[in-house]
């Protein structure tokens, strides 16, 4: 202990209390300066107005439509161009029997007895 305290005498000896404030005063003003310095960098350049954000979607928005007009106009009519051209004379028609022209019959479904049934209970439900 003895070593410590020898140690901090000499290390107080170089130093007095109007010097400390000294240092401490420096110190504060080179952190004011930094603040400073960084509040300057952290604002945009040019900016120091205020932005209206629906001015500039409007303005986005023109942009777009002007980009779309634009491709429009200059958008080749591709599918008219690439569909066959439309025969002028009458198809040719083969002779079919009467009998393949009609749609086959559709099978008779006998009458089941439960149809009826159901059916009076969902009329009565419905009256």
């Amino acid at each position: 202990m003895g070593v410590a305290s020898r140690s901090l005498k000499a290390a107080h000896q170089n130093l007095d209390v109007d010097e400390v404030h000294n240092i401490m005063d420096d110190l504060q003003e080179q952190q004011e300066i930094s603040t400073e310095i960084s509040e300057a960098i952290s604002n945009p350049i040019g900016f120091g107005h205020d932005i209206d954000e629906a001015e500039l979607e409007a303005e986005l928005e023109e942009l777009e439509q002007e980009e779309l007009a634009t491709k429009l106009v200059n958008a080749t009519p591709a599918a008219r161009d690439r569909l066959p051209s439309v025969p002028n004379d009458e198809p040719q028609r083969e002779a079919l029997p009467t009998s393949s022209r009609r749609a086959p019959p559709r099978p008779h479904r006998a009458a089941d007895p439960h149809d009826d049934e159901d059916i009076r209970q969902l009329q009565s439900w419905a009256s």
